[in-house]
């Protein structure tokens, strides 16, 4: 018994049992008791929140921590995959959730063990308190006030529920955990300010969930703004409250203005957020000139390249799919600069560099895309240049490809007078050209995988070649190229990733 009780592996046994006890307890419920599964989810979702919150006080080492989280993981996607453990995997949508739960867990616990247990903490019971509470006033609700954002109904009262209770939790978590690790001790109103906007924070990542995705975005969307908040420096804090608030209104008037959809107008927020409040103005001005740059040009013509949208899987006011598609590598970018600057020491410009070719790699395509539609010849394939119809993915023009280019150095050049500006640093014009050249790659590598393996239906009823699977009214019509899975969404997160890895290459290449 001294074992299980004072040694890490031993301890990892009783961790380990405790969790199975409760998915048992769950499972009685369900099937003795008639519990609904609803209520059996969301009483393990509390219970084991707040069971691996005690690991940072009885746990020396993470190590087993990390160990109990992967063979969690793994039992989940076994579980989901076989259809086992339906007490919380019995649900009337498809979920990944309980996977995604112990992921998170384990990026917190290698994230925060060491450095700041309050967070990892805090950041985990908002999951663990805040998602249940809110599932269960929205449906509890006889006529609640819903909302679509993705695939899944959201309710107005379950979003305010949620960020009534990550309120509460980020305010005491904090308050009471950082006392408890012997960290620095924080004024009421610090953390009442602080925890507002993580509460904020946290509801809108709820929001834009799907499949359980929340259990992901949630608890390291929370850890992010905690960090920033309680371990940044007060220009930081300072600047962070004002780019949540300037982006509120940025993705509210571009939602109004149908550039973005509702989705779109979350997910341009939630990125916003962490680029513009973590990096700065110089990380901003690229991508407000990205988004309104390629908003322009997608209204000018519209009537014009009105046969395309047959054509083209998504056309007109871009979702929270594609905002992701194109910001994502740029916001990754971001985060590596912020948190690994303290141990990789004037390091801005090569995280800034990959930064601006991953955008540049973004406006590239778009701009190919839209400019090149105003050509009055049909473009050529990428594979073998002969022609093609417009539209036709992979097709590329003389226009088109100038726009591309054109748009990527605009990126680049106003990449270079932003980082001057506001950080006095400075960007080479051989870097410039880099990045511009990098950004052109990447629209190139988004035309090749358009022309090989992006998804393609062939219309039954009209014949016509489209990235829609649906046409002519007709739902889930013919593949008749490329893969299901590989749709414009992936085909354009691989150009800016393919854009920033280039830039990364070419600046150890050459600087």
């Amino acid at each position: 018994m001294d074992f299980l009780f004072h040694s890490d592996w031993g301890l990892f046994l009783v961790f380990t049992i405790a969790i199975l006890l409760i998915l048992v307890l769950a499972d009685i419920l369900l099937r003795l008791l008639k519990i609904h599964s609803h209520n059996t989810r969301r009483l393990v979702h509390i219970l084991v929140g707040c069971l691996v919150c005690t690991a940072p006080f009885i746990f020396t080492s993470r190590v087993p921590v990390l160990v109990v989280t992967v063979i969690f993981i793994i039992a989940n996607i076994f579980a989901i995959r076989f259809n086992l453990i339906k007490s919380i995997h019995e649900t009337d949508r498809i979920s990944y959730g309980t996977v995604y739960f112990p992921i998170s867990f384990f990026i917190l616990v290698f994230w925060f063990w060491d450095k700041d247990p309050a967070i990892l903490l805090t950041a985990m019971l908002i999951m663990a308190f805040a998602d249940p509470v809110a599932s269960w006033v929205g449906e509890s609700r006889k006529k609640p006030l819903l909302f679509t954002i993705l695939s899944e109904k959201k309710s107005l009262q379950g979003s305010t529920a949620m960020f009534i209770v990550a309120f509460i939790v980020a305010v005491l978590g904090m308050k009471l955990f950082r006392g408890a690790f012997d960290q620095p001790d924080i004024s009421w109103s610090t953390a009442l300010i602080f925890g507002f906007f993580t509460a904020v924070y946290s509801a809108g990542a709820e929001t834009i969930s799907h499949r359980g995705t929340d259990n992901l975005m949630v608890p390291i969307g929370a850890g992010v703004i905690l960090d920033a908040f309680y371990n940044g420096s007060p220009e930081l804090q300072t600047q962070l409250m004002i780019w949540m608030s300037i982006t509120v209104v940025i993705a509210y008037l571009a939602y109004k203005t149908r550039t973005l959809s509702l989705s779109g107008a979350m997910g341009a927020w939630l990125l916003g957020t962490v680029v513009f409040g973590l990096g700065g103005p110089e990380w901003m001005i690229p991508i407000v000139i990205f988004f309104v740059f390629s908003s322009i040009l997608s209204k000018i013509g519209k009537k014009h390249k009105k046969k395309l949208e047959t054509i083209f899987e998504k056309t007109g006011r871009r979702d929270i799919y594609q905002v992701f598609a194109n910001g994502g590598v740029a916001m990754i970018a971001t985060m590596c600069w912020h948190y690994l600057e303290p141990v990789w020491p004037n390091s801005e410009i090569f995280w800034y560099t990959i930064f601006l070719s991953a955008i540049a790699a973004a406006t590239a395509d778009t701009w190919g895309t839209e400019i090149g539609a105003f050509s009055r010849k049909d473009p050529r394939s990428i594979l073998g240049l002969k022609k093609v119809p417009m539209g036709t993915s992979g097709g590329l023009s003389f226009i088109g490809t100038s726009g591309a280019l054109l748009g990527a150095f605009l990126i680049a050049l106003s990449g270079k007078f932003a980082l001057q500006i506001f950080s006095g640093l400075h960007l080479p014009m051989y870097l410039v050209g880099l990045i511009t050249l990098a950004g052109l790659a990447g629209a190139l590598v988004d035309s090749l995988l358009g022309a090989t393996v992006q998804a393609q239906y062939l219309c039954p009823v009209c014949g016509k070649a489209t990235e829609k699977d649906h046409h002519c009214e007709r739902a889930d019509i013919p593949l008749f190229r490329g893969y299901r899975y590989v749709n414009n969404d992936v085909v354009n997160f691989c150009n800016t990733l393919a854009g920033g890895l280039l830039g990364a290459v070419l600046y150890f290449m050459f600087h």
